[in-house]
């Protein structure tokens, strides 16, 4: 029996970043970017939630092949053979090939936190302060005019800005510092499309032809337009004892802190490159679980949403709507792992993603 478990108190809204390198060592290809049957689903019972404030999700190809919804608001998608093993064994290969590094992790929002906590600090601690001690500085001193006074507000308010300022920059790094327990799993990005029967390949071609075919794209756009919204395939490697604490996908800061790449993720695409017996499972820790076991959830004392990896299917989920707004329903987590797992993962953005973090218009030519 694997039960997934979770200390809460180390839940934060981080986003997980996987790359070939750590985060201090860049590589000229890949600096660190910004925390994955029958055809028919007529017989499963498909979980809702109450409607959210959010917008609608982006569209897809509704008519891909074993296209299975698994649960509906926010909407979860299981693709049964979405790869071939061929695929997904060259994949692994391929990410062996390349050396698999640690999986850093970035403090994603921690501009949007350190505007909220100097903002915070202005109106409160530093005003009052800056007034108290000016009132201090004058209150004995009988020659001291309202303007003084005023003086004494201002210079007191600058230097305590300063203070606040630093102890709060202290306090986020020290937070991003601590961020690396949360993930210890080793992954590689793939990025050569010259071979086109690749695994690499073939997942980006696949998975533009899921997001390329949506009600709003139909007719209008290719599999190598569609690509451009990409990021770079990771490949990522859990042993046992390997773990991806509880994070989101989404930014909340994405229109400044991934400019660079593309803006915010609209969704994220994982395959699963191996069969995993025992751990490994990808839990949705805020939405229950389905009412209808099947192949992909062999826990039933499970509380929530549960996908365990079967070689080549898919899991497809969107982190935030259509317009960007950051749906916080989609956290998810990788359950501690006991057998090795392997996974592959594409993240689609909200525009082109240039390189290194995305593929070069050499790479887009192959799709």
């Amino acid at each position: 029996m694997t039960i997934c478990t979770t200390t809460k108190s180390l839940l934060l809204p981080i986003a997980i970043i996987t790359t070939t390198t750590t985060t201090e060592a860049f590589t000229t290809l890949h600096p660190i970017p910004k925390l994955h049957i029958p055809k028919s689903t007529s017989s499963l019972s498909i979980a809702t939630d109450s409607p959210p404030a959010i917008g609608t999700r982006i569209s897809i190809n509704e008519s891909f092949p074993n296209l299975q919804q698994i649960y509906s608001n926010p909407d979860i998608f299981l693709i049964p053979n979405f790869l071939d093993n061929a695929s997904c064994q060259d994949l692994i290969s391929r990410a062996k090939e390349k050396t698999l590094q640690p999986s850093p992790v970035a403090y994603a929002g921690w501009t949007t936190d350190f505007k909220d906590l100097v903002e915070l600090a202005m109106k409160g601690p530093v005003s009052w302060l800056a007034i108290l001690g000016a009132w201090l500085q004058t209150k004995d001193d009988t020659t001291a005019s309202q303007i003084d006074l005023v003086i004494h507000m201002v210079q007191n308010f600058g230097i305590l800005l300063l203070v606040a300022v630093v102890g709060i920059g202290i306090f986020t790094k020290s937070r991003a510092d601590g961020l690396q327990k949360l993930r210890t799993s080793t992954s590689t990005t793939l990025d050569d499309l010259d071979n086109e029967n690749s695994g690499t390949t073939v997942f980006v071609k696949q998975s533009a032809l899921l997001f390329g075919g949506g009600e709003d794209n139909v007719g209008t756009t290719s599999p190598a337009k569609e690509a451009r919204l990409f990021e770079a395939p990771t490949v990522i490697r859990y042993e046992s004892g390997q773990v991806l604490a509880p994070h989101y996908d989404a930014n909340r800061s994405a229109e400044t802190e991934d400019a660079n790449r593309g803006g915010q993720t609209l969704a994220t695409l994982l395959v699963y490159l191996n069969d995993v017996e025992e751990g490994g499972l990808t839990r949705f820790g805020k939405l229950p679980a389905r009412t209808t076991t099947t192949s992909t959830t062999k826990h039933s004392d499970e509380t929530s949403l549960t996908i365990q990896p079967t070689m080549g299917d898919a899991l497809l989920f969107f982190p935030a709507d259509a317009d960007g707004n950051f749906d916080e329903r989609t956290e998810h987590e990788g359950c501690p792992a006991v057998d090795e797992k392997w996974i592959a993962r594409i993240w689609r953005h909200m525009n082109r993603v240039p390189p290194p973090f995305g593929l070069s218009e050499d790479a887009l030519a192959n799709v």
